[in-house]
């Protein structure tokens, strides 16, 4: 399967280190996961499908990384009370935040997506929630904007408490303010470079 226009079928074992959302969507050929992903470049992206379901993806992305969710799994309920979905990370600094991105036509249809919290935008509360991710591009969000903006605190939770972080690291706070309060930040945020985090639970390659 080739990486391609956009809405092509992609595996998302091509272009993992590129991932910045995926969730369930209903295509002509039936239930699929959406991806969206792309380079450094923060206003660039591309969308793509994979044939298969949100939590396979979810597993075929951690064996990119060797990544054990099992283990994160439990250290998040144990350590935090966390129930399903749950929140996962990954050792280059991403945390792939749950979100419900599609309401089910019947009952056992996946609803939860993921975003990366680094390429959230904002939260925009209104009739329809809506995540914006910093390329501009909007998702629906089936949700209250207390529950998403809860799913996001909890996502920086997760990004300060876990990851081994460098010690001169700090949060955008900014960020973080204008996302859960649906503002635009002032100044747009220079691209940088992903860095390589050591993180719990990761297994040797």
């Amino acid at each position: 399967m080739k990486r391609g226009k956009d809405g092509d079928l992609t595996r998302v074992e091509e272009i993992h280190d590129q991932l910045i959302a995926f969730y369930p969507a209903y295509t002509d050929q039936g239930s699929m996961t959406r991806m969206i992903y792309g380079g450094g470049d923060t206003e660039q992206e591309t969308s793509g499908f994979e044939p298969r379901q949100v939590e396979s993806v979810r597993r075929a992305l951690a064996r990119c990384y060797a990544v054990d969710l099992r283990a994160q799994a439990r250290l998040l309920r144990s350590r935090y009370a966390r129930k399903l979905p749950l929140h996962f990370y990954l050792p280059d600094g991403r945390v792939f935040t749950p979100f419900k991105l599609r309401p089910p036509r019947i009952c056992g249809d996946a609803a939860y997506g993921y975003v990366d919290l680094g390429r959230i935008e904002r939260l925009v509360p209104g009739n329809q929630t809506e995540l914006q991710l910093t390329s501009g591009t909007r998702l629906s969000v089936y949700s209250t904007i207390r529950t998403a903006r809860l799913s996001y605190l909890f996502a920086l939770e997760v990004k300060l408490d876990l990851m081994c972080l460098p010690e001169d690291y700090r949060p955008d706070k900014t960020q973080a303010v204008n996302a859960l309060q649906g503002s635009r930040a002032g100044q747009p945020v220079e691209a940088r470079k992903p860095r390589r985090y050591w993180i719990k639970y990761s297994r040797p390659r």
